[in-house]
């Protein structure tokens, strides 16, 4: 039985790796979105910072040093509205996914249309945050400078107590940690092993452990961290100061919305919202149905950065909606191969990671795919547009 399952295990580890190794970027067209894509974190921010000014928006920005990175930073852009009605738009949170959320921002800023619109007295004042990980989105990683996934970091210190006090393998994480987590970064093991471990345990509970994360393994993929990170500590003090000129207390309706790539359809979007019959209601056309399928197993998810702000930056009897907007790029498989070899360098030969760092970046931002981008700053765009409408 054993000898069967490795020769089923290998043959579907072959299919796997030789479907993705087929993939073919399309020939390159114009686009009158491409000016707003980037190819590096410092290019995005620039096209960030000049649609701000060209916007007319205030622009503030939060320096975010770095040992040997002291040029990094967190951007606010704040077009003023209706004190009573506010949205937040996040980019960056995963880093190296940044791209997308940047590329959206720097689109909106740039629409005159748009933004002759706005002079409507009740439109929503606007809130742009550019790169909430500005390491990782200049490293080319998910994660930040400590190794966190900051979509698992926004906890209590009760939270963190408590998330560090269970099983660690409460939903199978230290089962598929040798897969995750390699000290040698090898390929070919991992379509093999991970192979194995779907059929013995199936690809529903394996992505489940996945995504779950840990809060025991410091090294390890989808950490959460033991206390509340910087890029979380900086927007707290930013949104919660009087340095920006909005008053929270007298804000009755939130929207927040977090960008994100790497799950779901090729150039789909995929809506995640913590008040699902509110954004239905907004949204009146999104498929749930390819929506629950990126999103299923994040059940087992603690520590969102949208789910933290909105419980931490305004008054309890504000109306927050959270709105998590996820772009599919390639395979889930591809994506955790990428992000696997990575983070095993990154922690145990950090000299020879270059190359599956932007490995990395492929895997979560299509920039040879014209279409892709397309796709991403029109239903971006269109999300905010929805939203703007909505609290108009």
């Amino acid at each position: 039985m054993g000898g069967i399952t490795t020769v089923v295990a290998l043959v579907i580890a072959i299919a796997v790796h030789s479907a993705y190794k087929a993939y073919t970027a399309p020939l390159r067209t114009i686009s009158p979105y491409e000016r707003f894509f980037s190819e590096d974190y410092y290019q995005a921010r620039h096209l960030f910072r000049e649609a701000a000014r060209s916007a007319n928006a205030d622009l503030h920005v939060i320096s975010y040093p770095v040992d040997g990175m002291s040029d990094l930073s967190i951007d606010v852009a704040i077009l003023r509205g209706s004190p009573t009605s506010l949205v937040v738009h996040l980019s960056g949170t995963h880093g190296v996914e940044g791209f997308a959320g940047s590329a959206i921002q720097s689109a909106y800023l740039s629409n005159k249309t748009t933004l002759t619109a706005r002079r409507h007295a009740q439109a929503p004042t606007l809130v742009f945050v550019h790169a909430v990980n500005p390491y990782g989105f200049a490293k080319l990683r998910r994660y930040n400078e400590h190794n966190v996934d900051l979509n698992r970091n926004h906890l209590t210190p009760a939270e963190f107590d408590a998330v560090r006090a269970r099983d660690p393998n409460h939903v199978g994480y230290v089962d598929i940690a040798p897969i995750l987590n390699p000290v040698v970064a090898d390929d070919v093991s991992f379509w093999t092993k991970l192979a194995a471990h779907v059929l013995r345990y199936g690809y529903a509970a394996g992505k489940r452990a996945v995504v779950a994360g840990t809060y025991h393994d410091p090294r390890g993929l989808f950490y959460g961290g033991s206390e509340l990170e910087p890029s979380h500590v900086l927007l707290g003090d930013f949104f919660t100061s009087s340095q920006h000129g909005l008053a929270l207390d007298d804000v009755e309706n939130v929207v927040l919305i977090d960008v994100h790539t790497g799950l779901g359809s090729r150039g789909d979007d995929s809506l995640m919202f913590n008040r699902p019959t509110v954004g239905r209601r907004i949204f009146p056309g999104q498929n749930v149905a390819n929506a629950e399928e990126a999103f299923s197993g994040y059940d087992s998810v603690s520590g969102y950065g949208v789910d933290g702000y909105a419980a931490t930056w305004f008054p309890k009897d504000t109306h927050v909606l959270t709105l998590t907007q996820e772009f599919g790029t390639v395979d889930g498989i591809s994506v955790l191969r990428a992000l696997r070899l990575e983070n095993a360098l990154f922690q145990y030969d950090p000299t020879a990671r270059l190359a599956a760092a932007a490995h990395v970046r492929d895997v979560f931002y299509l920039h040879d795919d014209p279409h892709w981008k397309a796709q991403v700053a029109s239903r971006g765009t269109g999300a905010l547009h929805a939203v703007v409408a909505y609290l108009t």
